[in-house]
């Protein structure tokens, strides 16, 4: 019968103009169980002095709320469009080396993000989602696990709509969760430079937006706008209590001494000769909380929270990097 959830799928397309939807033009790979979207509007009863206790009379609904959740398995390739939405828009990829290789670096600043057009097949009926940006971006894995995205959307508008055909398949690659290394040095540092071994067991990066949508009194249900706020970001990770790099963060996040983290995920696809697929995430910033009651498989952990602190010398106070090879985007 129709509306299984195996026929659904996603596709995306790069708006001109937020909100004014436009012809997907790529078919993405988001998780079929964790990926959905929703669009409501808050019920509005009136109560009036009737005489009587079954006094509502009259009920309308507010304007629409476009709201959506994607998951997806970590991937340099299948990123793209994401940080492109919720870090940064407008980035094209450098090349490092080579024929093939492209390098993304995503750095907040006051570029703003890439709206998009998401197009929807639930599995019964199509929707077009206007004017799409990332709310929150969460990194979550373990080295025994998988490494996983998660990403929370908004929207502009919302309407049943016939998705766009024809859209090319590929085949995606994606990042274990033992493909992941870290690497923690002095704040105003070179990223990347020491790596820790034996330490890490999971982790969590939660990167947040602060999107509010805007409403204007132009006889539409839609939002308006989608606002930016202040960029928040913090993360966790759990630490094998035993390792020697566990009490020299504990001391450090006593003397609130700033640090600067690197989690380096892939580097096991060959792109081209020497050249690999991998992402990473660099964290300048200080622990603001340690944690020491965790355990896991029968040892002692420890689980250090940072904020991020802007790097003057690095200039950024976070950066994503993804190397793949992809040209451009969309």
């Amino acid at each position: 019968m129709a509306g299984e959830l195996w026929r659904s799928y996603f596709q995306v397309g790069l708006e001109t103009t937020a909100g004014t939807t436009v012809a997907a033009t790529r078919r993405m790979y988001w998780d079929v169980d964790g990926s959905s979207f929703t669009r409501e509007r808050a019920p509005r009863p009136y109560r009036f002095a009737t005489g009587g206790r079954d006094n509502v009379r009259a009920m309308t609904l507010g304007p629409t709320v476009v709201s959506g959740k994607i998951k997806v398995p970590l991937s340099a390739s299948e990123i793209v469009e994401l940080l492109l939405a919720g870090i940064k828009g407008g980035v094209t990829p450098t090349t490092p080396g080579g024929t093939t290789p492209r390098l993304w670096t995503f750095v907040p600043g006051s570029t703003a993000l890439a709206p998009m057009t998401i197009e929807w097949y639930d599995g019964a009926r199509g929707w077009d989602i206007g004017g799409c940006y990332v709310d929150k971006l969460k990194f979550t894995g373990s080295a025994d696990g998988e490494a996983m995205v998660e990403a929370d959307i908004f929207g502009m508008n919302m309407a049943v709509a016939t998705p766009t055909g024809s859209l090319t398949e590929r085949v995606p690659d994606f990042i274990e969760g033992w493909e992941t290394k870290l690497w923690v040095d002095a704040f105003a540092g070179t990223p990347g430079t020491t790596q820790k071994t034996g330490e890490l067991i999971n982790w969590s990066v939660e990167i947040s937006n602060g999107l509010e949508r805007k409403y204007f009194a132009n006889n539409t249900l839609n939002a308006g706008a989608i606002v930016i706020d202040q960029i928040e970001v913090k993360a966790n990770l759990t630490y094998e209590a035993s390792s020697t790099e566990s009490a020299t963060e504990f001391s450090n996040w006593d003397a609130a001494t700033k640090r600067l983290v690197r989690l380096d995920f892939g580097n096991n696809e060959v792109i081209e000769t020497t050249y690999k697929k991998f992402v990473t995430i660099d964290l300048p910033g200080a622990w603001d909380a340690f944690n020491l009651s965790g355990t896991d498989k029968k040892t002692r952990t420890y689980e250090l929270g940072l904020q991020y602190i802007y790097d003057t010398t690095n200039a950024f106070g976070l950066q994503i990097r993804a190397q793949n090879a992809r040209a451009t985007a969309w």
